[in-house]
């Protein structure tokens, strides 16, 4: 303050005015691309999540030399018969191949519910995927189909005959349709 002896330093209206139209400016470029990364960020995170769930239970079917299943289940106790998973899903052992967990004992991990507006749909004909106790799956391949809420496809995990899972990144365009696997 030396040399400006009453003199008051600060920001003018005009000063501020401007400042908070360049503010105002940079959020409105900023915001959806923000929203952009997180979703993609939610839908890589589910994308791992399912993938190391499948891998794990091929491991421990291998491990425990029974059956392990992988199936939607909304309560972390019970299968659902449809083809949702984003509300959760389980990993049990399933050595008489009943389809559901014979009792809580038999459930090995539980995967609660994804939420942020993603989706995830299995194949058509495919509500469950069941591990050998020689790593394989066997049937048709399973396809999860991980979505945004208005159908946009946003990754895929497709698990082969042979029970290895891989990942697959949706195109521009791509929907999340339940007829295609």
């Amino acid at each position: 303050m030396a040399g400006h002896k009453g003199r008051m330093t600060g920001l003018t209206l005009v000063e501020l005015m401007v400042a908070m139209a360049v503010l105002v400016v940079m959020l409105t470029i900023a915001v959806p691309s923000f929203q952009g990364m997180l979703e993609r960020t939610r839908a890589a995170t589910a994308n791992h999540q399912l993938t190391a769930s499948l891998m794990m239970a091929r491991a421990a079917a291998v491990t425990r030399r029974q059956p392990v299943t992988v199936c939607p289940s909304a309560d972390g106790e019970e299968c659902r018969r449809d083809l949702v998973w984003e509300d959760g899903w389980i990993i049990f052992a399933d050595p008489d191949k009943l389809g559901s967990p014979a009792d809580a004992d038999a459930v090995i991990q539980r995967f609660q519910a994804l939420g942020g507006g993603l989706l995830v749909r299995s194949s058509r004909g495919r509500p469950l995927i069941r591990y050998q106790p020689n790593g394989r799956a066997s049937g048709s391949n399973l396809s999860l189909r991980v979505c945004h809420s208005d159908q946009q496809l946003l990754a895929k995990v497709v698990v082969n005959n042979v029970g290895r899972a891989r990942t697959e990144q949706a195109g521009p365009g791509d929907r999340c349709d339940p007829a295609g696997a």
